[in-house]
């Protein structure tokens, strides 16, 4: 299953300093059990999709987020207290890929909202995700379920550069920011 957490940060000035702790707490994530992948990722043009920043983390069940190993780590938000604040984000597991494939800075990631097969794009397989759980507290985590259907897509840079988002509402591109983490 993929974990998905989408994120806007809305204080300029600790924003470098929430990257690094993320980056370090990504690291950190990978090493439980059942959490194998991690990687985050910011729209190649702000603004234009609701969500600046994706994390994706590659999980094996739900159970992951009840574990003491995770609560313990801060799961769930806790662990970035300090800067709740200026957190804005929404999260959800889908089921449809086991495991997220490392995505290079010569790749994008292109996620459709709300739509099970993505868009008709050249040089572009979207592969359907469907929300596994629906809106429900899963241990130290709170999914919001939504949205309930979209596709996700692994393209090169060239290909993601050709398209127009202003002009394909509900497609959203992003960039890595961080190496993958196993």
């Amino acid at each position: 299953m993929i974990y998905s957490v989408e994120l806007n940060f809305s204080d300029p000035e600790r924003e470098d300093e929430w990257h690094a702790w993320y980056e370090s707490y990504l690291a950190q994530l990978v090493s439980l059990p059942g959490l194998s992948t991690a990687q985050r990722f910011r729209a190649v043009r702000p603004g234009v999709q609701s969500w600046e920043y994706l994390a994706l983390y590659s999980v094996a069940s739900l159970d992951v987020f009840t574990s003491q190993a995770y609560q313990h780590m801060g799961g769930g938000g806790h662990a970035s207290a300090r800067f709740r604040d200026a957190i804005g984000r929404r999260r959800n597991v889908y089921a449809g890929i086991e495991q997220f494939p490392a995505v290079t800075n010569a790749g994008r990631v292109l996620l459709s909202e709300d739509m099970s097969y993505g868009f008709d794009l050249a040089n572009c397989l979207f592969l359907p995700l469907v929300s596994a759980t629906g809106r429900r507290q899963a241990g130290a985590t709170e999914l919001d379920g939504e949205p309930t259907q979209r596709a996700i897509a692994v393209i090169g840079t060239e290909d993601a550069n050709a398209l127009n988002p202003n002009a394909t509402e509900g497609l959203a591109i992003y960039a890595p920011i961080t190496r993958r983490y196993v």
